[in-house]
């Protein structure tokens, strides 16, 4: 495993990418009907549920890409959409659904390869609320 000096303590939960994967299926079909949601893939993998600015929800995934819960409760979530990355809103509830027992450090959950994800790393691991961390 290749090591780096990122700090750790950052630790979110990981999503089951099936359930979430189901779930943008979803919501994609409603937004665009005439295309065909079976062309959405998985995004950058993992994707992790941290807790952010003092208790809100946050999805990254394995390229240290992410959003924020807006005030409508719903996150965007990456996911593979031919060539591109294509953002589909996710409500909590749906993400919830996706949590399993499993935690991960973002300095392992975000891929170790260059100056741009260790940047995408410490923006994150700044963020987290290591009192609102999945322990």
């Amino acid at each position: 495993m290749h090591r780096t000096a990122r700090p750790t303590g950052a630790i979110g939960i990981k999503l089951d990418k099936e359930i979430l994967l189901t779930a943008a299926r979803e919501v994609f079909t409603a937004l665009h009907p005439d295309a065909d949601a079976g062309q959405l893939s998985h995004g950058p993998l993992p994707q992790m549920l941290i807790a952010v600015d003092r208790g809100n929800g946050a999805v990254v995934n394995g390229e240290g890409v992410g959003s924020i819960a807006n005030e409508d409760g719903s996150v965007d979530v990456h996911f593979s959409y031919g060539f591109t990355w294509l953002p589909i809103g996710l409500a909590l509830d749906q993400i919830n659904k996706a949590a399993t027992d499993k935690r991960i450090d973002l300095a392992e959950g975000i891929r170790t390869f260059g100056a741009r994800l260790d940047a995408n790393h410490r923006q994150w691991f700044r963020r987290c609320d290591a009192d609102n961390s999945a322990q």
